[in-house]
């Protein structure tokens, strides 16, 4: 299960609509509860994608953008829990692509479908054990300020 304020989910949808129409990225930070991945912050990233052409469909966020992540979560007292993107004119289906991409068991995954620049939904998906494919998780969002506190 994903766990995330609301106010986090809008800031995801607006980045993914600022990024429309390359798909845009970055890392969601939080804890680990109860086997839910509980998001308290996000770390945007510039999609990094060598050929522009290709970023409506790709996506890649920097060894820097990931350390910088790591530092940021651990000054928090947080973990980097998931990585989610935006899929542009795409539903939020984990593609063979971001499989193929995938690299952390326990990570949410959560992608964003922009539809004509506009954020329509979110699903979000955990890598299986053996890394030979993905499972929709819940997505809980809340109102709430700070979630498992």
């Amino acid at each position: 299960m994903l766990k995330l304020m609301s106010q986090l989910q809008e800031e995801i949808n607006a980045q993914g609509a600022a990024a429309y129409p390359y798909e845009g990225c970055g890392l969601l930070l939080g804890r680990v509860e109860n086997e839910a991945n509980v998001v308290v912050g996000l770390f945007p990233a510039t999609n990094r994608w060598a050929v522009e052409a290709e970023k409506v469909e790709r996506f890649q966020i920097s060894s820097e953008d990931m350390l910088q992540a790591e530092l940021a979560a651990a000054g928090q007292g947080l973990d980097v829990i998931g990585i989610y993107h935006s899929h542009p004119d795409h539903p939020p289906i984990a593609s063979p692509r971001d499989l193929a991409w995938a690299t952390w068991p326990g990570y949410s995954y959560l992608i964003t479908e922009v539809r004509q620049g506009q954020p329509w939904l979110s699903r979000s998906w955990q890598l299986l054990p053996d890394r030979s494919g993905f499972v929709e998780e819940v997505v809980e969002i809340s109102e709430e300020r700070e979630i498992g506190d």
